[in-house]
């Protein structure tokens, strides 16, 4: 095997083609440090190995740490950061508005918050509602491994929409089990019927936003997985801080090995090396 990269590990680069491409950028928090991306696609069916340096830095302030806050984040910029405030994983707990516990950042809220969400109905492990921001369609469907997918509102802001999925989550589901997703097995579910009692619920709830028919188009999404598990095992970088083999394919923000799969996306600030050799 060669050297490939050598870079802090975020989340891949997905692209909307048949089947999507796959690519592995640096997410090192100085900018003109950072390693030319990497197309990942051309090693499916070949040898690729990711070796853990044993260092994280804060992908916001590249403090090195001993473990990760959040998504790659060092414990005070976790504690003070807005990407990393609990209403980025929650949005029904905006306090934008609280004056005793004012947002983190005004301006991060209006350029990121205060924008188009959407409201949408995916097939991931299964069927589930979800909400992403409109300039993240489709690639928030990508990452989550949905094979397909329909936007069913568009709403002024997170916190509204956070809401109503919120209020949705008392009867729909609302999260994907990587697991079984990984499994690379349709789900045998019914997405326009899911749609429709979405929609219905929607009208009890008078929400507004809501797509007209010829607005709601279906996304189809293809993976390149040439081989997956019977059985899924996950790979830790922590356990074993060299891990890979011949990689299958790549599903999600997954790496499928035949040793195993690995969540790229959840080891966000780990420095590696990534080696390889094409198919």
């Amino acid at each position: 095997m060669q050297h490939l990269w050598t870079g802090s590990l975020t989340k891949m680069k997905a692209e909307h083609t048949t089947p999507v491409s796959y690519t592995l950028v640096d997410g090192f928090h100085d900018q003109e440090q950072r390693s030319e991306p990497l197309s990942v696609n051309p090693f499916i069916g070949g040898q690729l190995e990711i070796r853990y340096s044993g260092e994280m830095r804060c992908v916001a302030c590249g403090r090195k740490s001993k473990k990760p806050f959040g998504p790659g984040y060092c414990f005070p910029c976790f504690r003070s950061r807005p990407e990393a405030d609990i209403c980025i994983v929650k949005p029904e707990k905006c306090h934008f508005f609280e004056t005793d516990n004012p947002c983190r950042d005004e301006e991060f809220a209006h350029t990121n918050c205060f924008q188009p969400h959407v409201l949408y109905v995916s097939v991931t492990s299964g069927v589930k509602v979800g909400i992403t921001r409109q300039v993240n369609v489709p690639s928030r469907w990508i990452d989550q491994g949905a094979v397909q997918a329909m936007p069913i509102a568009v709403m002024p802001n997170r916190r509204e929409v956070g809401l109503v999925e919120h209020e949705l989550a008392q009867t729909f589901a609302d999260k994907t089990h990587w697991a079984t997703m990984l499994k690379n097995q349709k789900p045998e579910v019914d997405l326009p019927g899911t749609v429709e009692s979405v929609l219905a619920r929607l009208k009890e709830m008078g929400v507004d936003g809501v797509l007209e028919l010829s607005d709601r188009g279906t996304y189809e999404f293809e993976y390149p997985v040439n081989q997956s598990h019977e059985k899924v095992k996950s790979l830790n970088l922590e356990k074993t801080p060299t891990v890979g083999g011949t990689l299958w394919g790549i599903k999600g923000q997954y790496l499928i090995f035949d040793t195993g799969v690995i969540n790229i996306r959840k080891y966000t600030g780990y420095r590696v090396e990534i080696w390889g050799q094409p198919a």
